[in-house]
């Protein structure tokens, strides 16, 4: 039997503390104030921390490291197609002759479904990120996150991919909403084992590609952008992927799509 996650066990204790506060009150007195709102104000923070960094598994398993025997490496790019960038991180790949994985926004390739012909075409593999890069993914219902799902794999498959199965959810927050949503339309969460930090503007080329390079190992599964959320800006990845393209190759490591590992 596979042990379960620290995160969630800690999770679960909290909650199983609170039946017994309530049952207490509800028996003899009402506990103590004080230890009734730190236990609270704790059962909230780890809750909280969970969305924020689901590689911890909290409310679910999802993919975010490959296996550390194999000398591998996963790039993954998210919040494209754009015509303005996602054709320059293509090029930078085919040249290094790497495959990635592309994270793509349903309503962008319905504008650009040529950009998912080109990443099929060049060998890279597609997943889901939302249909609309809703930030409020994580909050949405089960059943909503289902729907979106499937819309989003209607409009990649009319694009000419097949049929995606990895689902990264907008902004990578994940709930336990979107643990069972991802369950009902048989989808594969996808996290990280380190992200790049260049979804804000002026985000820097030289520290992203400091935070990555010194993430590769085997199995590391990487987050970058090859598209802004709202095509505004360049995202900071396109400028560092040079080194860390130039650094896989020095480790002796070996770029794969999420499918080699899944």
């Amino acid at each position: 039997m596979k042990a379960l996650p620290p995160a969630r066990l800690g999770l679960w204790a909290y909650a199983m503390t609170g039946v017994a506060l309530g049952a207490r009150s509800v028996m003899a007195a009402p506990p103590p104030l004080l230890p009734t709102l730190f236990g609270l104000g704790g059962y909230l923070a780890l809750g909280t921390a969970g969305v924020f960094w689901p590689e911890r598994g909290m409310y679910g398993s999802l993919l975010w490291h490959g296996p550390r025997d194999r000398a591998e490496v996963a790039l993954t790019f998210d919040d494209g197609p754009s015509p303005d960038t996602t054709p320059q991180v293509l090029s930078q790949l085919a040249a290094a002759g790497v495959r990635a994985t592309f994270f793509l926004v349903g309503r962008k390739v319905e504008r650009h479904p040529e950009l998912v012909r080109e990443i099929v075409a060049a060998g890279h593999q597609v997943g889901l990120h939302g249909y609309a890069h809703d930030r409020l993914f994580s909050l949405r219902r089960p059943a909503h996150v289902a729907e979106d799902v499937r819309r989003s794999q209607a409009v990649l498959e009319r694009a000419g991919a097949p049929l995606p199965t990895l689902f990264r959810p907008p902004i990578g927050f994940v709930s336990h909403f979107t643990v069972n949503g991802a369950r009902k339309a048989n989808v594969t969460l996808v996290g990280c084992s380190a992200r790049a930090l260049d979804g804000l503007r002026g985000a820097s080329a030289s520290k992203v590609g400091e935070r990555l390079v010194r993430a590769l190992e085997p199995g590391a599964l990487l987050a970058m952008h090859d598209a802004a959320e709202r095509d505004d800006y360049v995202p900071a990845s396109i400028a560092a992927l040079p080194q860390v393209l130039a650094a896989i190759r020095e480790r002796g490591l070996r770029p794969v799509t999420l499918g080699a590992w899944t």
